[in-house]
């Protein structure tokens, strides 16, 4: 699992963890289901979350962003300003978010929409989602491969636990979701900088 950003001693003495994720992409495309998917995922594993969507005026096609947070601890401030980890789902979403990524922050992006790389990350990874989705006959689902990569490659949550609040989210679209899923731990690969 990829290194946590800690924050200071709280006044109980303890270091609390805590992720800032930043997802980034255009309306249609699951952004905001895939971030409430990540966060209730970890308040079952334990974890304590909080995620704030926002979005253009467009119904389908503007611009979609879901900040998430997870700490063992109460979250006190949930405002993201510079995220840990930005998981780009489009070059708008790059375009508009890479900026904002923390020096030694990291990167997921859909290889096949995102180009042209707008930051420096510590490590990026890449998985070609849309043409997984595309080759299920589904492309809605590319959040889900993105959220079996996200797993694979930061371990953040539990994959078994993830797998089952996607599931639960989409009951009638299980058996699709789970090939999804695995296709995105799968194929998610380490792009060498």
């Amino acid at each position: 699992m990829p290194r946590a950003r800690t924050g200071s001693f709280q006044e109980s003495g303890v270091v609390e963890v805590r992720w800032d994720i930043r997802w980034a992409g255009f309306g249609g495309q699951g952004v905001i289901r895939a971030g409430e998917i990540l966060g209730r995922a970890a308040v079952k594993q334990g974890l304590d979350s909080a995620m704030r969507p926002m979005y253009g005026p467009e119904k389908t096609g503007g611009w979609s962003r879901a900040d998430i947070v997870i700490s063992d601890q109460p979250i006190i401030f949930p405002l993201i300003v510079r995220p840990d980890i930005l998981v780009a789902m489009s070059q708008d979403g790059m375009n508009r978010d890479g900026s904002s990524l923390k020096k030694d922050g990291m990167l997921l992006i859909d290889g096949e929409l995102v180009k042209d790389i707008k930051c420096y990350p510590s490590k990026i990874y890449s998985i070609d989602a849309t043409s997984i989705a595309d080759s299920l006959g589904r492309r809605i689902v590319a959040n889900i491969v993105m959220l079996g990569a996200f797993v694979k490659a930061f371990g953040i949550v539990n994959e078994d636990i993830l797998l089952q609040t996607i599931i639960e989210t989409f009951p009638r679209a299980a058996e699709l979701n789970k090939t999804a899923f695995r296709l995105g731990m799968e194929n998610v690969k380490e792009v060498k900088i």
